[in-house]
């Protein structure tokens, strides 16, 4: 099996232009081509997941062009400038914001950021130019733009480190805390195998800096924090945390504010409208739908995506590659860091896994400090891989980098392997949900998106 993709015509070439018509044909023929090839495909891509396709539904509705600037418990209270979407406002004050709350065990949730990305600016925006604020260094797998932003910002960047990638040095973090005074400091964990010790770090902030606020970047750790499997850094003394939703968590790509402090809260708020106009309204509505449809069996997702990762990580490291974090079984998240080096560049590995229809990172800036690549699980387990299927991925993953087989012909164990139980930790539409979801798909008039 071959998997090929399609391509259109080169706009800037100077030949004749093709019609509107004919760059649609094009077009759409691409967007097909994909979507046959993700479903034979295995994502390994930490930073993204698969949405359930009930949860994509608002992506393709009415709802994905409309605004909600409004909100107001009374729908005919005449204040509505942007009516458009104030029939569905429930879905986002009713469903996505308090099943959020609940999972969190939060007072206050703010949905309106567009990314990960964009929440962390919210959070940084709320300290004022001159401002000590201490991140984590990208050596210690901090996000890469963090610094810069700050800096952007005006702020007085402080950089954190530790030991090795998986730990803080508390003895200089209580030092920098007890000297500078940041006002905040930013744990994002991007590059993540064990997750920070946060009740620790806020135990050494609170007494070396009261004043202090820990915010918890858990972009990557979200769907692993809601299950239980990592966590909670609210419950751990953090201030506050934001998160992406597409990565450990299957949702669409939004930005998520959380914290028990109206003050906090209150902040957000503030540099809310300078920082973001509509908040995509159907994303909103598409977060709710994936809330819903994974919070009966998120523990079991999560405690599964880790030991997935074990797993594997283990099989891996059997058949000779470099897996990082032996001594503590190779991952604690769903992320996993493979040298493939001398053997083969990291960048040629993952050319030819991707041959073999298996999608991975190869980075640079992990804190191993040469390039190799970062494989993650989430994916791969929401849509019905299952720890029994790891030592299959590790000999398919191994053959594609030792090019013991023909590319084309692991990609066709690929396809099988990912074609088992799709999606087995969402929720099963009920009668009544199978009905409401017969009426959506037919008003959309996008056919059968059941089960």
């Amino acid at each position: 099996m071959t998997l090929t993709t399609s391509t259109g015509p080169d706009l800037g070439s100077g030949t004749s232009d093709p019609s509107g018509a004919q760059l649609l044909t094009t077009a759409l023929a691409v967007l097909a081509g994909h979507e046959r090839a993700a479903r034979q495909v295995i994502n390994l891509v930490p930073a993204e997941n698969a949405m359930w396709p009930i949860a994509r539904l608002p992506l393709i509705a009415d709802l994905a062009g409309r605004y909600m600037f409004d909100q107001h418990p009374d729908p005919d209270c005449g204040e509505w400038r942007f009516p458009g979407a104030r029939d569905a406002q429930w879905l986002e004050t009713g469903l996505a914001v308090p099943l959020l709350q609940r999972l969190l065990g939060a007072a206050h949730v703010n949905i309106r950021a567009l990314s990960g990305l964009q929440a962390m600016e919210m959070t940084l925006a709320c300290y004022p130019a001159g401002a000590p604020v201490a991140v984590l260094s990208p050596r210690q797998g901090g996000h890469y733009a963090t610094v810069d932003i700050a800096r952007r910002l005006g702020q007085h960047v402080l950089t954190v480190t530790g030991p090795d990638p998986h730990r803080l040095d508390l003895g200089q973090l209580a030092e920098l805390c007890s000297t500078q005074r940041p006002a905040l400091l930013y744990i994002d964990q991007c590059h993540a195998l064990v997750p920070y010790d946060i009740a620790s770090i806020t135990a050494t902030v609170k007494k070396a800096s009261p004043g202090t606020v820990v915010h918890a970047d858990i972009s990557h750790l979200l769907g692993l924090v809601l299950g239980g499997a990592v966590p909670n850094p609210l419950d751990c003394g953090a201030g506050s945390l934001s998160a992406s939703t597409h990565k450990s968590f299957p949702g669409p790509q939004k930005g998520i504010l959380v914290t028990n402090r109206s003050g906090i809260a209150a902040a957000w708020q503030q540099v809310q409208p300078q920082l973001i106009s509509s908040h995509h309204f159907g994303s909103v509505a598409a977060l709710g739908l994936a809330l819903a449809g994974f919070t009966d069996r998120a523990g079991d997702y999560a405690h599964t995506v880790v030991a997935c990762a074990r797993s594997l990580g283990q099989h891996l490291a059997s058949a000779g590659w470099d897996v990082a974090g032996a001594d503590f079984g190779y991952t604690r998240t769903h992320q996993l860091w493979v040298t493939t080096t001398p053997r083969l560049a990291a960048r040629v590995a993952a050319r030819q896994l991707y041959a073999a229809g298996i999608r991975v990172n190869w980075l640079d800036d992990l804190p191993l400090g040469h390039p190799a690549l970062r494989l993650g699980l989430a994916e791969a387990v929401w849509c019905g891989l299952a720890p029994s299927d790891m030592p299959f991925l590790a000999q398919l993953i191994d053959q594609a980098l030792t090019g013991t087989r023909e590319p084309a012909d692991i990609a066709a164990d690929v396809a099988v392997l990912r074609t088992g139980e799709r999606y087995p930790f969402a929720a099963r539409p009920d009668e009544s949900a199978s009905a409401a979801l017969a009426e959506v798909t037919a008003l959309l008039g996008c056919g059968e998106w059941g089960m």
